[in-house]
């Protein structure tokens, strides 16, 4: 066991010093633009990383030397304002790659990432994905078109979350949006649990406001709950309340 540090201010992970054996990533088509060669040199550059729930994987302006693919978990963007109050701004999950634009600009990041579960990360080095960049167009390509990608996503999220509508129908779109994202079980629950805090801070309202929400939803018979789970009854009045 060694222990891996990411960050200007140093925070120290636990953690094996494995490599990744695969890496996964919808965005990247799994990184099949890459020769086995290339692919493999990636993988002897690379670190599978296992963190806690709530572990920051990088903050805002800080440098990145890696690329973060999410092999199991979730994880939030955020940012802060001039108050120090949070923001979140996009909810990642498994197959989503963190750090891109920064290893294409050599800028900082411009979010700040932490975990929202235990989340195993492969994580690839800068300099073997600049490389590939360079030498290959079609992965080069990719990973342009993820990038629009992405900010289409945040234009979406942004008209989802944050256009002058309703709390209440802007929240009836988040548990969809989360539903269809990260999915339930057998039973409705969402396998993605979040805390009243980052639902008020997507929202942009307060954790009082959204439990009182919460609770209308529940007497409509749309969503039931048990601590901090949320179940959801009725996928089709989600629907409509979100209109």
């Amino acid at each position: 066991m060694t222990y891996v540090i990411f960050h200007a201010h140093p925070v120290r992970y636990l953690c094996d010093m494995a490599k990744c054996t695969e890496i996964h990533s919808a965005h990247l088509r799994n990184f099949q633009a890459l020769s086995q060669e290339a692919r493999e040199r990636l993988l002897v550059s690379s670190e599978s990383l296992t963190l806690p729930k709530g572990s920051l994987v990088f903050e805002e302006n800080q440098p990145l030397s890696k690329l973060f693919c999410i092999k199991k978990g979730a994880c939030k963007f955020s940012k802060a304002d001039n108050q120090g109050q949070e923001h979140i701004l996009r909810f990642l999950g498994e197959g989503d790659v963190m750090g891109k634009r920064s290893i294409v600009s050599n800028t900082v990041a411009q979010v700040s990432a932490t975990t929202l579960t235990e989340t195993e990360l492969c994580c690839l080095e800068r300099r073997e994905i600049q490389k590939n960049l360079e030498n290959n167009p079609e992965f080069c390509h990719d990973f342009m078109s993820s990038l629009v990608e992405d900010a289409n996503n945040d234009d979406r999220t942004r008209v989802q979350f944050y256009m002058r509508r309703g709390i209440k129908q802007r929240l009836a779109k988040l548990l969809l949006y989360l539903l269809r994202k990260f999915g339930a079980d057998e039973e409705g629950k969402l396998n993605l649990k979040l805390k009243r805090d980052d639902v008020a801070s997507v929202l942009g309202t307060s954790p009082e406001y959204i439990i009182n929400l919460l609770k209308k939803f529940k007497m409509k018979e749309l969503i039931r709950t048990k601590n901090s789970d949320v179940f959801i009854i009725s996928k089709s009045g989600l629907d409509d309340m979100a209109v």
